[in-house]
């Protein structure tokens, strides 16, 4: 019996063995002659990004995107509006979905696009974006004796989320800081999100994803800052007191610009509660009103909504982030 039992266990670990055994998959921008085995690539949305895979003779290849389950947020701490609020609660298991991409069955390389990314939304979120944000993928290697080799991927992850080193192609859209910023779209949402989380595209709230944004364009490190710390710490360029979407004198251009944060207190004598980055005068009015445009995240993930459906009504101030 001791005997059975420890060959099975030699068994198991071979198996295991096959199928931990790793593959790299190499990127390339447009601009670029050189396959690169990196973490990540951040390219301007519609631009060209290839991946590829070494393989040998025979071999079978199966390509796989991650893609984390967008449609519910998630907590490590508790919400304002729950019992203990803003209480370490543990961190949060973020749900995703390993998608087979039929279609690159034995193709050495694919070309990320947005033709086939909008067909992979398969949580039915609304936050689900296919030309920008970042989509994550694995590749499995099947050699002619049914070996397998499969990069970091869906089993490489822990209670922080994902591995980092999991392959990250972002597509940004624009230039600068809002630019930076739209590639956390496809991002889930963590209430009380930390550091490494947002610096590694795992998981944001309100003010980590905005702090990351800034961090990552700079080459920095992402410090923890929440929505409390932004207000009392960045140069105040506009505030009202009442602001219930209309009558707004504070003017785009002159008093505030595109990328400056917004940041809203909900409770007469609370904290600000909630902060986003101003997009567009999506009316051209030239004056901040609610229809204008921000992109915020918390609870859900980050998304563009009108400064109105974001809840950036009642006590509100405009914080400088052009500097």
């Amino acid at each position: 019996m001791k005997l059975f039992k420890y060959l099975s266990l030699f068994i198991f670990f071979i198996m295991s063995l096959n199928l931990l055994a790793n593959v790299d998959i190499y990127s390339r921008l447009k601009s670029e002659q050189e396959w690169h085995i990196r973490p990540a690539v951040i390219s301007p949305s519609g631009s060209v990004v290839e991946l590829k895979v070494d393989v040998a003779q025979g071999e079978q290849v199966r390509w796989y995107q991650i893609i984390p389950d967008t449609s519910q947020y998630y907590k490590n701490a508790n919400h304002p509006w729950e019992k203990n609020p803003y209480q370490w609660a543990g961190f949060g298991k973020v749900q995703y979905q390993k998608k087979h991409l039929k279609q690159f069955d034995n193709s050495l390389h694919i070309t990320v696009d947005s033709a086939w990314l909008k067909y992979n939304n398969v949580f039915n979120s609304n936050y689900y974006h296919a030309d920008v944000g970042s989509f994550w993928f694995e590749v499995e290697v099947i050699g002619v004796e049914g070996r397998k080799r499969v990069s970091t991927g869906l089993r490489d992850n822990d209670h922080r989320g994902l591995s980092k080193q999991v392959l990250r192609v972002s597509f940004t859209n624009g230039d600068g800081y809002l630019g930076t910023l739209s590639s956390f779209f496809n991002v889930p949402a963590i209430f009380g999100s930390v550091p490494y989380q947002s610096q590694h595209y795992l998981g944001v709230d309100c003010a980590d994803v905005l702090m990351a944004a800034n961090a990552i364009r700079n080459h920095g490190k992402v410090y923890d800052r929440n929505v409390a710390w932004l207000v009392t710490n960045l140069k105040h360029k506009a505030k009202l007191s009442d602001f219930n979407g209309v009558g707004s004198t504070i003017k785009w251009g002159t008093d505030i610009s595109p990328g400056d944060f917004i940041a809203v207190r909900y409770r007469r004598n609370g904290q600000f509660a909630h902060i986003g980055a101003l997009y567009k005068d999506s009316n051209n009015n030239g004056l901040l009103d609610g229809e204008d445009l921000v992109m915020h995240a918390g609870p859900n993930a980050l998304s563009y909504s009108t400064v109105s459906d974001a809840g950036f009504l009642g006590e509100i101030v405009i914080l400088d982030n052009q500097s």
